[in-house]
């Protein structure tokens, strides 16, 4: 079996030489790597189970402080996850990467 390194999270992955594409779970122990933010539009469902929708209120802001002086002086309420996005409009999910094995051989 080929070894191959994931070009997300540099792990090595074991594939079968017959294949063409493999779907490979990031797990470096970085979350920065390993997870991904998902925007949330209210109430989801995929891989990772399902939840509920975020406030609708301010749902899609990028900073509650928006429109205000201190909005406009750079403050931010909001907390970012580890990739930089808004945490509140935002969901973090296990990062699965594609990886194509037949470009370029």
């Amino acid at each position: 079996m080929p070894i191959i390194i994931c070009p997300r999270c540099q792990q090595r992955v074991l594939v079968d030489k017959y294949l063409d594409d493999v779907n490979h779970e990031c797990n470096s122990g970085n979350s920065t790597l390993d997870e991904e933010d998902v925007v949330v539009h209210g109430d989801w469902e995929d891989f990772t189970g399902t939840g509920v929708g975020n406030n609708a209120n301010t749902q899609g802001t990028e900073n509650t402080l928006f429109g205000t002086r201190a909005g406009i002086e750079g403050i931010r309420r909001q907390p970012n996850t580890d990739r930089g996005a808004t945490a509140s409009t935002h969901r973090q999910r296990q990062h699965i990467e594609n990886i194509n094995l037949e470009g370029g051989n």
